[in-house]
């Protein structure tokens, strides 16, 4: 079954992009996903990407996970601090300040979930990264953010062996 993958797993491309204020107002209108490296992790757990052409990308702590939230509706701190340099998927959500953008990582998670109820189906060849082998399976990121509410998840268990085809 041939198909063309919507998400991609974070960190897959792992070069960092400088872009322009004309891209990324581009990317607010079009509402499209781009990746970029965090820099820092603030005292509210707010994430820093250094976006280039002297921009600093926010992603603010409310805006940086999907799933993944603690009883007050904030994501756990230990999310936020385990994205510092590692590059995040985000969409731009506010670019009225020149020199700092507002972004947010959460609204991929929401549409990645969308995407794996909506579009993801049993025979689907997808791209993605093992990311842990166990006696019972085997955890796949295969793009878009976690999502642990049963059967749709970022990481898939495979409880079978798997046959790996070489390309």
């Amino acid at each position: 079954m041939e198909y063309k993958q919507k998400f991609i797993p974070e960190g897959w491309n792992s070069i960092s992009k400088a872009f322009s204020l004309e891209e990324l107002n581009k990317a607010y209108i079009n509402g499209n996903i781009i990746e970029a490296k965090v820099t820092k992790c603030d005292n509210n757990y707010n994430l820093y990407l250094d976006l280039g052409n002297n921009i600093t990308g926010i992603i603010p702590r409310d805006e940086v996970e999907a799933v993944n939230i603690d009883e007050t509706g904030f994501p756990k701190p230990n999310i936020c601090t385990s994205k510092i340099n590692k590059f995040v998927q985000f969409k731009v959500k506010d670019t009225s300040k020149k020199d700092s953008i507002i972004l947010s990582r959460k609204a991929v998670g929401k549409e990645a979930i969308k995407w794996m109820r909506n579009d993801l189906k049993e025979g689907t060849c997808v791209c993605g990264i093992v990311k842990n082998i166990r006696p019972y399976g085997a955890f796949i990121e295969i793009g878009g953010r976690n999502c642990r509410n049963g059967t749709y998840r970022r990481y898939i268990c495979c409880k079978n062996k798997i046959p790996i085809r070489k390309t």
